[in-house]
């Protein structure tokens, strides 16, 4: 039965949710902060690709797609931390892991560059989630978790490349990303975290109008969530999530005003938990300054999806969601492939 839910949560996402427990609520601030900066100091290896090299001619706008192996060094297969270093031109990039398809660096197949499917595909897979960046990020990003928490990537699986890239200068540009991972001892993880992504479909955003759109999760089991991106484009003016249900019920725990070109990743530590409430309800809203009707995409296009951690690794869900309904699914625990 769950094998079955699972394919069919990616034939919805390919097309186009408990109660209080009664704890105490968390004490932190409510969005979290940026993550630290800098690989662990107890880093003991890692691994590391560099995006080939593109030109691009203004205005123009292009996702290319790329394979990679993933070549482990050190002892340990627990990621703490990672970076990713760009020039002007990268409006986003989705790195995940998957189960192995080949040998060396090659282009992805055709299909595989799709911008959301395939991501979810992979994690649903048994693959992680290894970088999502920051809308339009020049210079140095870090992802790196509360001490002693790490994600595992596993043996037998490669990196795919999502990458979106967008010029909109008036000089060509020239763009090679790099990415590097950094992992700590097994003995040095006191929490195994999880990727999870949450995306809404379906929108249309009628011309020179504003528009929100969000939906009301509710999961079977609750998660701790200890680091999220938000992604919307241009247009974006606000993402929100906030807890569903319980004493909190409608306290967002991220809320994100407007489009920026800084880094969108927060840290919670303490984690938030859902735990709380019944789930959780997110939200995009967006101002359409097009005598168009906007839909999901790229261009001119918008999105409205998070991606994340959280734990235990076995409620880390992923949903797809309309105005209308939220489907979610648990990532593959660990040690299943």
């Amino acid at each position: 039965m769950e094998r079955k839910w699972t394919l069919a949560w990616v034939m919805v996402l390919l097309a186009g949710c408990g109660g209080d427990d009664g704890s105490e609520p968390n004490t932190p601030g409510p969005q979290g902060k940026p993550p630290q900066q800098g690989a662990p100091p107890n880093a003991v290896g890692g691994f590391a690709i560099d995006v080939p090299e593109l030109t691009l001619e203004p205005n123009e706008e292009i996702t290319p797609c790329y394979v990679f192996p993933l070549e482990l060094e050190g002892p340990s297969r627990f990621v703490a931390a990672a970076s990713l270093t760009t020039t002007a031109g990268l409006h986003h990039g989705n790195l995940t892991s998957r189960p192995k398809t080949g040998e060396g660096v090659r282009p992805c197949e055709p299909g595989d560059a799709g911008l959301l499917g395939g991501e979810a595909g992979d994690v649903l897979a048994g693959g992680a989630v290894l970088f999502g960046s920051s809308t339009q990020m020049v210079g140095t990003e870090w992802r790196r978790f509360p001490d002693g928490q790490a994600f595992r990537v596993k043996d037998g699986y490669e990196i795919v490349a999502r990458m979106h890239y967008l010029n909109a200068g008036s000089q060509p540009l020239k763009i090679a990303p790099k990415y590097r991972w950094y992992t700590i001892p097994e003995a040095d993880v006191s929490q195994e975290i999880a990727p999870f992504i949450w995306l809404i479909r379906g929108f249309e955003i009628p011309p020179l109008s504003k528009l929100t759109v969000e939906s009301e999760c509710w999961l079977p089991q609750p998660m701790k969530i200890v680091d999220a991106m938000p992604h919307m484009h241009a247009l974006g003016e606000r993402f929100h999530v906030e807890y569903l249900g319980g004493a909190r019920d409608g306290q967002a725990f991220l809320d994100k005003q407007g489009f920026t070109e800084a880094s969108d990743i927060y840290s919670y530590d303490p984690a938030v938990d859902l735990s709380q409430g019944n789930g959780f309800r997110f939200g995009c809203t967006w101002k359409n300054t097009f005598n168009k009707t906007i839909v999901e995409g790229i261009g001119d296009n918008e999105m409205c999806m998070l991606f994340g951690y959280s734990y235990p690794v076995t409620s880390a869900y992923n949903v797809v969601a309309t105005a209308e309904t939220c489907i979610p699914a648990p990532s593959p625990p660990p040690d299943s492939l």
